[in-house]
């Protein structure tokens, strides 16, 4: 991007993003105990009942604990909390059963019963007032309302089936269940009796039943799995032609604009005679842009093209942007300003902590945010069920190489590790992948599999020591594939320069994780001679209309291509298909994603999940093979029907939709 474009976009989009951050609450005080009311929003997840609890400015553990009658270790079990305790803004999950047992113990007790923390007894409290009462978990028979009758879910039933059962309408069944998300076989529901039907409240009189609260299991009972949920496989393309309506969107990056605002900075990297460094101030050029933000605003600049392009086909796209920096302070005011609460869909926040500062409150609001970059954190899903994952877990990775090795079923299989005990846990995990998808074959038995410790360290006087070990494994008769548990510099390109010699006597191929791609260290060469088979979650194919369509749509737009690993082709790919999902589909596309299939730039979207408590993470892995021809194989996810355009000048001159399968199969 020219110079000049690119600092003028950037201070543009620092005037906004300053402009929406200015709108949010100061930073905190000094915490000072204030009155606590239990709060009348509940969630009800894997059949339990939650008070969702807001902590507000100058509350504490102990007042929190003390006004739903439960203990502080309680509370820091089921939230987490670490030893810096809570702060304003951080949503707490506590159970509605605990607090009915607690204030049931309070009303059946002369004296007041205290909170405890760590075992000691703090001071008293005042008994539970009739306000309080009101606010008990709607499951607890002892405070059960008589406004309502309460249903326990039944199989198969929704929101819609109960609220035609009652004669009462959706919305007043979502306002007497406030925090339900959607129900599960179990739930108990509360059905305001004012707003049911006459005839119906007859036979409802008849029918009534006094249910134990929901998370409760009686001696004898038999506890059910839950019922699987079944995702749909995408399969031929979504064609729009059109969208209505309005989807309103809010984009949380860290743009540090306070970062880019800065034009100076210190140069350490000289030193004197003595060999001390040197510490000069410098003046940034005109052009140059903070480091950490600059992949943030590639991403960006591909959700702006993909909006755009959303527009032109009919769609209201109400688009809000912040930048949440590296702190927690600012997702915190974000929370408590509730410019979020109307939003459609979220996309961001990057960090793992800032997504597990939303995750409460999203699930309580049922908004759907999306985590757009790779996470360290793999296990970032769990109990987070409106979070989609788009950057796949190791898990996924090594399902997909297991995969992968089941289509090989002839071939012998060498499981290469540094870690000589197999200590390491994505070591064994992906050894156990490897082995089971080894046992699934017809050469199963006929030495399929063999692992091998492998340092890459060979001593002066034996340099061939490394060939010659790997030889010895290999199978001049068959295929010989090699499974690379590591994704360390030296030992990965150790054993590719030793199989490398081996390629002309034995056919090999070497199937290994994403980052193998980015060693710098290893001879291009080598991937092609090696048939490297690498996991991949996106492919990006220059060649394509698609591709020549964006790259104009960007030079228009910022005076500049954008780079093969730029962040805005993944940008385009997930404004465009939520943004898109959600106008055509609405929540039932948020539960079943595979129902929306558009052909986009890099991405194959397939995401699901093991459990309604977890969040959604993309299983759409593409399988990258590097051919002795020199040539690239693209193995995608699942075949599906794809549409060419007739004229690549056509493609070109309108915005693309999207709706047209641009991504052909190699």
């Amino acid at each position: 991007m020219n110079g000049k474009k690119r600092v003028f976009f950037v201070r543009q989009a620092a005037v906004l993003l300053m402009m929406a951050i200015m709108t949010v609450p100061a930073s905190l005080e000094a915490q000072v105990p204030v009155p606590v009311e239990i709060s009348t929003e509940k969630i009800v997840t894997e059949g339990k009942v939650y008070y969702m609890h807001l902590v507000e400015k100058g509350q504490t553990l102990y007042s929190i604990a003390r006004a739903y009658s439960v203990t502080v270790d309680l509370l820091t079990r089921e939230n987490g909390i670490a030893d810096n305790g809570i702060r304003e803004g951080q949503m707490l999950r506590i159970p509605a059963a605990a607090v009915a047992q607690g204030q049931a113990a309070m009303k059946n007790s002369s004296v007041n019963v205290p909170a405890q923390t760590n075992g000691q007894a703090n001071a008293g409290r005042q008994p539970v007032s009739s306000a309080e009462q009101r606010t008990q978990p709607a499951t607890a028979v002892n405070t059960r309302d008589e406004r309502y009758i309460y249903h326990r879910v039944r199989r198969g039933e929704t929101l819609g089936t109960i609220a035609v059962e009652y004669g009462i309408s959706v919305r007043d069944l979502k306002r007497a269940n406030k925090g339900l998300l959607f129900p599960h076989e179990g739930d108990i529901l509360m059905i305001p009796r004012r707003k049911i039907s006459s005839r119906q409240s007859e036979q409802r009189a008849r029918d009534q039943i006094y249910e134990t609260p929901a998370d409760t299991i009686s001696p004898d009972t038999i506890v059910a799995a839950v019922d699987t949920e079944v995702f749909t496989v995408p399969g031929n393309r979504t064609e729009i032609e059109s969208l209505h309506g309005s989807v309103r969107v809010a984009v949380l990056l860290p743009f540090f604009i306070r970062e880019n605002s800065s034009r100076f900075y210190t140069d350490s990297t000289r030193t004197d005679s003595q060999g001390n460094t040197i510490y000069q101030a410098e003046t940034m050029s005109a052009g140059s842009i903070y480091d950490g933000s600059l992949p943030f605003i590639e991403a960006y600049e591909g959700i702006l093209i993909a909006v755009d392009s959303l527009r032109s086909l009919g769609l209201a796209v109400e688009l809000d942007v912040y930048d949440t920096g590296s702190d927690t302070i600012s997702v915190d005011r974000l929370l408590m300003s509730g410019v979020l609460n109307s939003a459609d869909l979220i996309i961001g926040p990057v960090f793992s902590y800032h997504l597990g500062q939303i995750a409460a409150w999203a699930t309580l609001r049922d908004i759907p945010f999306v985590s757009p970059v790779p996470l360290r954190d793999q296990n970032i899903v769990e109990n987070k069920p409106t979070l989609y994952r788009v950057f796949p877990s190791e898990s996924v990775i090594r399902d997909h190489m297991a995969s992968e090795l089941r289509s090989h079923p002839d071939s012998r299989v060498i499981f290469l590790h540094a870690d000589s005990a197999m200590y390491d846990p994505a070591t064994s995990a992906l050894w156990r992948k490897v082995a089971d998808a080894s046992m699934d074959t017809s050469a199963a038995g006929n030495g399929r599999l063999v692992a091998h410790h492998f340092s890459g360290i060979t001593s002066k006087r034996n340099v061939y020591s490394n060939v010659s070990a790997l030889e010895n494994l290999l199978d001049p008769d068959r295929e010989n594939i090699i499974v690379m548990a590591t994704t360390q510099t030296p030992v990965v390109s150790s054993a590719f320069s030793a199989l490398h010699g081996l390629t002309k006597r034995y056919n090999i191929k070497v199937l290994g994780y994403p980052e193998i791609r980015g060693l710098e260290t290893i001879d291009l060469k080598y991937y092609y001679d090696l048939e490297l088979l690498i996991p991949a979650e996106s492919y990006v194919d220059f060649e394509s209309p698609a591709a020549k369509a964006f790259s104009s749509m960007f030079m228009k737009k910022f005076r500049t291509e954008p780079m093969a690993e730029s962040f805005a082709w993944r940008g385009f790919d997930i404004a465009w298909y939520f943004i898109a999902g959600i106008a055509t589909g609405g929540k039932e596309f948020l539960r079943d994603p595979g129902t929306f299939n558009p052909a986009l730039l890099c991405l194959e979207p397939d995401f699901r999940r093991d459990s309604r408590q977890n969040g959604y993470e993309n299983g759409g892995i593409f399988i990258l093979h590097y051919r002795r021809d020199m040539t690239i194989e693209i193995k995608r996810p699942w075949p599906g029907p794809v549409i060419e355009e007739k004229g690549q000048q056509d493609t070109v001159r309108f915005l693309f939709s999207g709706s047209s399968g641009h991504n052909p199969v190699r």
